[in-house]
């Protein structure tokens, strides 16, 4: 959030629990930490495969020298030891030891550290890699289905509301100059072009669409599915990515218009304007993705948060970047190969744009 708000209060205002707070807050800031240093362990979020060469790592603020290593499994049973004595390198104000173990079978584990600075990890998994692996798999396909735009939403516990509706009916705009601060020069200028510009995946971090990182996500789902249906395709279960990977591709569709050949690159801004910094985009407010039609009525320094610019790439039938124009095109070869028995219509009308692209 670009804009700070600032509260004043005063001693008087406050209650009486809360200045006792404030006062046992102020005390404890000045009180030095009981240790003299901290460690940590790190593990594999993910788990480790049973049998293989696993490794974690000790961060320690001071040396180690000395300390040693246990693997233990949940009823607290040694299944591996060692001395910490690997020193690979540091971390910011930390040493950093790599910890190197081999369990023979699977078990929920958590790693002793005993030494000058002793430490536990977390508990963590070791066993079959389709057990391990699999969750995560699914974890992701969700991440995906919670990031999508538009009426075509999912309803999950974190969202129960489309987004961003008024992409249907997007105002296409030249690509815009911009300085060295990243700041855009001079106001946008309009091409008089309207496009269907709604679904999608907003970006990881805000809620800007790039063809730029969505056809490189189609395209690795859709290698997913082709490759591996077992862990991502049809026979995947929970982890079947087709359907998200089909909403990838209506999406760039849209951004692709094959009957002129042209390009729309992305949907909305992140950015400020140079000679207009009362206008805000999307960087610039921390909300809810529900509330961006509507948000701050008619208030112009909004205008670009409610009715999100969507960009071309240049003039009809004009050179595409290679970068984007090799992702597109195999991000629609990939649909033809894997939509080509299920899908037909939607294959064949990838495969031609992906021929025009090329």
């Amino acid at each position: 959030m670009r804009r700070d708000t600032k509260c004043t209060y005063s001693r008087k205002s406050l209650p009486l629990h809360l200045t006792t707070l404030l006062a046992t807050l102020v005390v404890l800031l000045f009180v030095p930490s009981a240790a003299a240093g901290s460690a940590f362990v790190r593990v594999n979020q993910m788990g480790y495969e049973v049998s293989t060469s696993s490794r974690a790592y000790l961060m320690s603020s001071g040396s180690e020298q000395g300390a040693a290593f246990r693997v233990l499994d949940a009823s607290g049973t040694t299944l591996f030891s060692a001395p910490v004595d690997n020193v690979p390198g540091s971390w910011g104000r930390f040493t950093v030891y790599s910890l190197d173990f081999k369990i023979g079978r699977a078990c929920t584990c958590s790693i002793e550290v005993s030494g000058p600075l002793p430490a536990t990890s977390p508990t963590f998994r070791i066993d079959a890699a389709k057990k391990l692996y699999l969750p995560g798999i699914a974890n992701a396909l969700n991440f995906y289905q919670n990031e999508r735009d538009g009426a075509n939403f999912i309803r999950t516990p974190i969202r129960t509301v489309p987004g961003h509706l008024n992409d249907k009916k997007g105002k296409v705009y030249e690509s815009p100059d911009f300085d060295s601060d990243d700041l855009i020069l001079g106001p946008l200028q309009a091409t008089g072009e309207v496009i269907d510009a709604s679904g999608g995946w907003w970006d990881a971090g805000d809620y800007l669409k790039f063809v730029q990182t969505h056809s490189y996500t189609v395209a690795l789902m859709l290698i997913g599915i082709r490759d591996f249906p077992k862990q991502m395709g049809a026979s995947a279960g929970l982890s079947n990515f087709t359907t998200e990977a089909a909403f990838g591709l209506s999406w760039l569709q849209k951004m692709w218009n094959d009957d002129t050949e042209t390009l729309y690159y992305q949907v909305g801004i992140g950015t400020d304007f140079k000679n207009d910094p009362s206008v805000l985009s999307d960087h610039d407010l921390w909300r809810l993705p529900a509330v961006d039609d509507t948000i701050g009525g008619t208030d112009p320094t909004l205008r670009y948060v409610r009715h999100r610019p969507v960009f071309v790439a240049g003039p009809a039938g004009s050179k595409i970047s290679p970068n984007l124009a090799g992702r597109l095109a195999a991000d629609f070869a990939e649909c033809y190969q894997v939509f080509q028995e299920t899908q037909p219509h939607m294959a064949n009308k990838c495969l031609v744009s992906s021929e025009h692209i090329f």
